[in-house]
């Protein structure tokens, strides 16, 4: 008798969790529906006014922008590594003799958002800014398994073996944002000798992605890219033909890109498309152990407070497990493309970071 009435009593509240959860879902089926509609008849409207062959055709370049081949940011070479034998591309500014300054770029970059940074740092240091492995002109091998965290970190350590300073115990200022940074906080923990100091961007280690993964809260690219790995197959050639960042915010301190250099599209990608840079994200967290102890040269993490897709409060966490010389700098009105968006006040605070200020390169 009493759990039969506690049941009535509790009636209604059944009720209304079955009615809140049917409007809940009835609400997200209507959204979808009006988004579908809304795409399809601007879609439409797309191919009315453009006409078939305009709206699922594809211009091809018969060659890079101008602004790509544009000798003032340094000079293009390739260099076969000593481990893989893979040919990677990059661009050098700077005296061959000079202390080695690396810069690793993000996801879905390559060399030209240092451009900047190349002219800042070229007359004091070698700067080089190369394309990962699976992007812009270095080799891009097939399949998942020849972009595991350890062969990208093997890349790394044998670009720092072969242009660091001095010849033989060579080493570098190792500078990294987005995957370039994820990649250089590994390097300097588990090769420190290769390491004088480090400068992360908008790049959590993988230790505080483990431990505050809510953080990670924005799915573009990092979450779409990651929920990539349980499909199979790979993404089409040619998915990305535009300008890599339309939406940024103009941060502190930004450059003008120069004429046209703004809208520059974005080379038509090779024969495998996005797969290799998705497979960045598939072997995140695979079989690579993570390095537990903070990195031991000198670090300093700066984060734009305005940045969409990695929230900045991952940089104070870093603070936590870091070691206490470490320096956190949050910009102001800045975004995640700090190297593009404010690259003067980069160069300050790296100058500053390094002891001295950058020098404009001639």
């Amino acid at each position: 008798m009493p759990r039969r009435l506690l049941s009535l009593l509790l009636a209604p509240t059944r009720l209304l969790l079955s009615l809140r959860s049917l409007l809940a879902r009835g609400g997200l089926a209507v959204a979808a529906v009006a988004s579908g509609a809304a795409f399809a008849l601007w879609a439409m409207a797309l191919l009315l006014r453009r006409g078939p062959g305009a709206a699922f055709g594809r211009r091809r370049r018969e060659s890079a922008p101008a602004a790509l081949r544009d000798r003032d940011c340094g000079e293009r070479r390739h260099l076969r590594l000593r481990s893989s034998g893979l040919r990677l591309h990059y661009v050098t500014r700077g005296p061959p003799d000079a202390p080695l300054m690396l810069l690793l770029h993000g996801f879905p970059q390559n060399w030209f958002c240092w451009r900047h940074l190349l002219r800042e740092f070229g007359a004091r240091f070698r700067v080089v800014a190369p394309d990962l492995r699976g992007y812009g002109d270095s080799e891009k091998p097939p399949g998942r398994d020849s972009y595991r965290l350890e062969l990208l970190l093997g890349d790394v350590r044998d670009l720092i073996e072969a242009l660091g300073t001095p010849a033989a115990s060579p080493r570098c200022v190792l500078v990294g944002h987005d995957w370039g940074g994820v990649l250089a906080w590994e390097v300097a923990s588990r090769h420190p000798r290769l390491v004088e100091k480090l400068v992360v961007m908008d790049a959590p280690h993988r230790v505080v992605m483990a431990a505050a993964p809510l953080l990670l809260h924005v799915p573009v690219p990092a979450a779409v890219a990651a929920r990539a790995a349980a499909v199979p197959g790979r993404l089409p050639a040619g998915a990305v033909v535009h300008d890599q960042h339309p939406d940024r915010h103009p941060g502190p301190g930004a450059a003008p890109l120069g004429a046209g250099a703004r809208r520059v599209p974005v080379r038509p990608l090779p024969a495998r498309g996005l797969s290799p840079p998705i497979h960045y994200y598939r072997n995140l967290f695979g079989a690579t152990p993570i390095p537990r102890e903070p990195p031991p040269p000198p670090t300093l993490l700066l984060w734009g407070s305005r940045d969409a897709f990695l929230d900045p409060r991952l940089g104070p966490a870093h603070l936590r497990w870091l070691r206490p010389s470490a320096r956190l700098r949050i910009l102001p009105g800045a975004s995640h493309w700090l190297p593009e968006e404010a690259p003067h006040l980069l160069a300050k605070l790296i100058g500053e970071f390094l002891g001295g200020g950058a020098e404009e390169g001639s």
